[in-house]
């Protein structure tokens, strides 16, 4: 019979604790977002061919005439769990629910179950925080899987596999917690409930037919010779709920779904092409939601298929996407597209320059589309690698009134934004560690990449540079008054004939429910960090200085009447209207909301030398 065993730690070895966790579970995205963008992109790296993939969630509850026996699974974990201080006592008390995550049309875990071979088997059961994937693959962090474990209140998993070309079934299970000691004796974090051992003393699968078909049946496993990775979790958290993983489908898997690349599967709804819609409408009801975004995407997985209309020019030194890298005629074509309501669909060439290879440089490319929103509709913008959206790179879009999607699909760019990523897989970084260590100038690359959208929309609308003036008809940059009194009439703070403007580090955005947004702007890739900014907020006054006016009535920074949320920034509140800001990144972001929606709100924000 399978159980559960830690091996022993020896005391001479560094402790090190697991700390990604929240990695997986914050502000930025749900535990149960989390899941459902780590299972299926593992799915989609995982595809057999150019079938669609299938994958499949539900959640189970063990029968009563089956909890005993299930409960008995973790008699052996016990310990463990209460050395970790994790309640064992949900085993006994909770009814056992059971999230089922099963994937079709894919691989399974390749590679030999006994071997440190680098195959699929080894890194999803033996290797934490070190990828094998490049390329088109879209983890490559080595600890997404990480939030399997922690969807489950007792922080353990099963997994079942088919190998491709085979159809013996693989059952295995791992419990993830924490450095401890039971009964004198250290253990590792990392459990496993396994069959037996190898001559190489390595944990091995069970591989008995008979005990895994009747797990597969009391859990709630459906495969049975079909390719593929099968997982259980289970006392699977209570927030993770079938409503809420078709949320989080919808959310952020539409792209690969409306191409016709993916079918999801939750409880008793299909979500495919041909369903999303509907789906989608009913899901979202009560949240804010905008249906034409999802007609956009279709058009552009559609247009994908296709030759693009326009290609700008590969350039040397360019730092952006200009008007003069197309042909003469091109822009105009662009601009009459754009004002007809057509979509336009711009093809990008790019440098990209590898520290190894034997083919160190590389010109990939991404496709950009670009058309107005319907009347009465918000903007949209979609950034994708391959079959993922990274929502976090919106930011870069803000204040664009348009629909716009960034697609990159080629392996190499898909390998260079893929090394920028965070765990998460939800915004790109210009000094992550794998990017500025495969990578030759990756800063000003991406910073190329992810302005792109935003300096099309600015050449077929006519909209002139990056800066957005609709964003701050709310807002105002204000002169210091201690600074603006010694200066004298008839003087200029204009920029001097022949010069450059300098670039902005960061631009101020209104934002809705009485807020606005600190984002970075292009000069902040020149920064050196932390970089320290100080922002004075205020309601507007008649006839005065509004922040010597202001009264912590009004509200106050240093307690809860507004809610901040921040991105690479650590926030002080040394006064009740004032936030001092060390920014530690160039992709940073600040946002505040709650001030009141009936009042005119004013923000000075200023970076220290």
């Amino acid at each position: 019979m399978p159980d559960w065993n830690f091996e022993e730690r020896e005391p001479r070895y560094i402790e090190q604790e697991l700390t990604q966790r929240d990695q997986f579970n914050n502000d930025e995205v749900t535990l149960a977002e989390a899941i459902v963008r780590e299972v299926i992109q593992n799915s989609a790296d995982a595809a057999l061919d150019d079938t669609p993939v299938k994958v499949r969630f539900s959640i189970c509850e063990i029968s009563s005439a089956d909890v005993q026996q299930f409960r008995q699974q973790f008699v052996a974990l016990r310990p463990h769990l209460i050395a970790c201080k994790i309640n064992a006592w949900e085993i006994d008390e909770k009814k056992p629910r059971v999230l089922i995550i099963e994937d079709f049309a894919t691989k399974g875990l390749t590679g030999e179950p006994g071997a440190l071979d680098g195959g699929n088997f080894h890194s999803f059961w033996r290797r934490h925080g070190k990828s094998g994937k490049s390329g088109r693959a879209g983890g490559r962090w080595g600890l997404g899987k990480l939030v399997y474990s922690t969807s489950s209140d007792i922080r353990c998993f099963f997994g079942l596999t088919v190998q491709a070309g085979t159809t013996k079934p693989l059952l295995m299970g791992q419990a993830v917690l924490a450095n401890h000691e039971v009964n004198n004796k250290k253990y590792v974090a990392h459990g496993f409930w396994f069959g037996s051992r190898n001559s190489d003393d390595m944990q091995m699968p069970v591989t008995d037919e008979s005990f895994i078909d009747v797990f597969r049946k009391q859990v709630g496993i459906t495969r049975t010779t079909q390719s593929g990775l099968s997982l259980a979790i289970p006392f699977v958290n209570e927030k993770i709920t079938e409503d809420v993983i078709v949320r989080g489908v919808i959310g952020n898997y539409y792209f690969p779904i409306l191409a016709g690349r993916l079918v999801v599967e939750v409880g008793s709804i299909v979500i495919d092409a041909k369903s999303f819609g509907a789906v989608a409408k009913k899901a979202m009801i009560g949240e804010k939601d905008n249906p034409d975004r999802y007609s956009f995407v279709e058009q552009v997985s559609a247009r994908l298929s296709s030759e693009p209309a326009f290609e700008s020019k590969l350039s040397m030194t360019a730092k952006s996407l200009e008007a003069d890298q197309f042909d003469g005629a091109q822009v105009a074509k662009m601009k009459e597209a754009y004002g007809r309501g057509d979509l336009v669909h711009v093809r990008m060439p790019v440098r990209l320059r590898r520290k190894e290879g034997e083919e160190k440089e590389k010109i990939s490319y991404v496709d950009l589309f670009m058309k107005p929103p319907p009347e009465n509709s918000k903007p949209f913008v979609l950034f994708a690698r391959g079959s993922i959206t990274v929502p976090g790179e919106a930011r870069y879009f803000s204040g664009a009134n348009a629909y716009g999607a960034f697609v990159a699909r080629q392996e190499d760019i898909v390998g260079f934004l893929g090394d920028a990523e965070n765990p998460a897989h939800t915004t790109w970084s210009g000094t992550a560690e794998k990017l500025t260590a495969n990578w030759r100038s990756p800063g000003p690359t991406l910073k190329f990449l992810r302005y792109a959208l935003w300096d099309l929309y600015t050449i077929v609308s006519d909209q002139g540079d990056r800066k957005d003036e609709d964003a701050l008809i709310d807002f105002f940059s204000l002169v210091d008054p201690a600074k603006s009194e010694g200066r004298k009439k008839g003087n200029t703070t204009g920029i001097p004939p022949g010069l450059t403007p300098k670039e902005k580090a960061f631009r101020i955005q209104k934002r809705g429910q009485g807020g606005f947004a600190i984002v970075p702007g292009p000069g902040a890739a020149n920064w050196e960090f932390p970089k320290s900014i100080r922002v004075r907020v205020a309601y507007d006054v008649l006839g005065a200085n509004p922040f010597s006016k202001h009264s912590s009535l009004d509200f106050d920074l240093t307690g809860k009447d507004i809610d901040v949320e921040t991105t690479n920034i650590n926030v002080t509140t040394p006064e009740a209207n004032v936030l001092e800001l060390s920014v530690t990144s160039p992709e940073f972001l600040l946002e505040a909301k709650g001030f009141d929606t009936n009042r005119d709100l004013v923000v000075d924000a200023k970076a220290k030398p």
